[in-house]
């Protein structure tokens, strides 16, 4: 497995957090922002962008690395804000940019997929996105709790493509 570099990982997190502001960037969609990112661009350039590798969950693939790196960026890099959902749902966290994000850190393909991935899941909930992440092979073909086979990209299906329209 390739070795994570934090430093890129969490400029990844802040490129989403300040692209994406309309109040859909909770934490359920990040993971999947990360997922699909990472995803989309190994079927096209054979590597992932984050390095992290992605575990199968019920609610989609998550990467393994995600949860601990949003801690370490709490506070000083980004700010999560807990919003009080009507009863039955659970409360939604949201997440905000405390600063920006450092473009140097990535090269133009990375750039260009990172701005394809926010534009095309921009208005999709995070729940909306698992529901897209649940359509896919990488998904479908892993046992559950399972590590995700980067290879599997190659046989997805544009799920988020039909939805375009």
């Amino acid at each position: 497995m390739v070795k994570i570099n934090k430093k890129k990982y969490k400029n990844i997190i802040l490129f989403f957090a300040n692209n994406i502001k309309n109040g859909t960037l909770g934490k359920l969609k990040i993971m999947k922002l990360l997922y699909f990112l990472d995803f989309d661009f190994f079927e096209k350039y054979g590597k992932s962008i984050t390095g992290d590798e992605y575990l199968r969950f019920a609610k989609g693939p998550v990467p393994r690395m995600a949860e601990k790196i949003l801690k370490e960026m709490q506070g000083e890099e980004i700010k999560v804000r807990r919003i009080k959902m009507s009863s039955g749902y659970q409360d939604q966290q949201l997440l905000e940019p405390l600063k920006d994000f450092d473009l140097n850190l990535f090269s133009k393909e990375e750039l260009l997929m990172m701005e394809n991935i926010a534009k095309k899941w921009e208005n999709f909930s995070g729940t909306e996105m698992k529901n897209a992440s649940h359509g896919e092979a990488p998904w479908i073909a892993t046992k559950p709790d399972g590590v995700i086979d980067y290879n599997l990209s190659y046989y997805r299906n544009k799920y988020g493509e039909m939805n375009k329209m």
